[in-house]
């Protein structure tokens, strides 16, 4: 797992918990070079494992909460790093196809070897994508909230549902996405 996520998710937990709580986590997930990461390194993908069963634990949040919050940070951090991805005139459907789009022109210039995960558009109607996400790491909820961090960037209140799902490529998870009135 690149360093960016480490570096990204202490950023996150820095900004609602305080920099008291990174250090906490760090020390709690008893990481093997005390929780020094650099964006551009490479790190095992077990020590993002332990240091977010260490944030729940110090939080009482549930993981699929910690990791939805933790998603919706790194779609506003996408945001501020290439806003002409995500203008908000492009609609929230647009936005969303278009995050594969912006993985591999903007992350894999930095990361050329990045394991990245996938949003394929299944199904679109005027008010409603069925989206799958494909991820070798079990992710989802951190999916769900970059899709809540769209929605809320461009003022769309949404209904989601998630399911397991499986096809040629493997197994994945199944999001459908229902834009609601304002």
């Amino acid at each position: 797992m690149k360093g960016l996520v480490f570096t990204e998710l202490f950023r996150h937990v820095e900004a609602l918990h305080g920099a008291n709580m990174v250090d906490d986590i760090i020390e709690a997930a008893q990481l093997p070079h005390n929780g020094g990461y650099t964006s551009i390194g490479s790190y095992p993908f077990q020590e993002a494992v332990a240091l977010l069963v260490a944030l729940t634990q110090a939080t009482g949040k549930s993981l699929p909460d910690t990791l939805d919050g933790f998603g919706t940070h790194c779609f506003k951090r996408w945001v501020n790093y290439a806003p002409h991805f995500f203008t908000q005139q492009r609609g929230l459907f647009d936005i969303l196809e278009g995050i594969d789009d912006f993985h591999e022109t903007e992350v894999r210039k930095l990361y050329p070897d990045a394991e990245l995960p996938s949003f394929r558009s299944e199904q679109r109607t005027a008010r409603r994508l069925i989206l799958g996400y494909y991820s070798c790491k079990p992710l989802s909820a951190l999916a769900v909230g970059v899709i809540k961090g769209a929605a809320a960037h461009v003022n769309q209140p949404v209904h989601m549902e998630c399911e397991p799902a499986a096809n040629e490529r493997g197994a994945y998870t199944r999001i459908t996405i229902t834009l609601l009135d304002s």
